[in-house]
């Protein structure tokens, strides 16, 4: 997991990273879990300036102010090209995987996600590769039925 030093310790930062990377952590704290679950490429970035490299993750969490509060973009799928990348030679940004979610749903969105992927994957293949495989749409529906609230939409 990369996460940026966010709100705690940044001026630019919408959203506090560390919390968020708390409760991942905390949220999958089992070591036989985490070697069953493989290797997934987690960034979490408390603004747009993207200094965890959100959209490179494979999961990436972006933080942003709405309704003057933290709120969490999710995007999944993203690319550093690296050998992690499963084998693509060029950097692709993750895609968003619908509204932002509030800084208590963010694990439970993770989670879903790892379920997910747990529940739809081939034996022996990554994360990344799995997402690719089945496309967004079985991720998306998982995490988005986590939601519990929404930001307000100014009118």
């Amino acid at each position: 997991m990369i996460a940026c030093p966010g709100g705690d310790f940044c001026g630019l930062a919408n959203a506090r990273s560390i919390p968020v990377a708390e409760q991942i952590t905390e949220r999958f704290a089992d070591i036989d879990e985490l070697y069953d679950i493989g290797d997934i490429d987690l960034h979490i970035s408390g603004c747009i300036n993207s200094c965890g490299h959100h959209h490179s993750g494979h999961i990436g969490i972006l933080g942003v102010d709405k309704d003057g509060a933290e709120w969490y973009q999710v995007t999944l799928g993203g690319s550093d090209g690296s050998a992690l990348s499963g084998g693509l030679a060029s950097a692709v940004p993750g895609k968003v995987i619908g509204p932002s979610f509030a800084a208590d749903e963010v694990a439970d969105a993770v989670e879903a996600v790892i379920e997910t992927y747990r529940g739809q994957r081939a034996a022996n293949e990554r994360f990344i590769d799995t997402v690719r495989r089945v496309g967004l749409e079985p991720f998306k529906t998982a995490a988005n039925a986590v939601r519990r609230s929404t930001a307000k939409v100014a009118a």
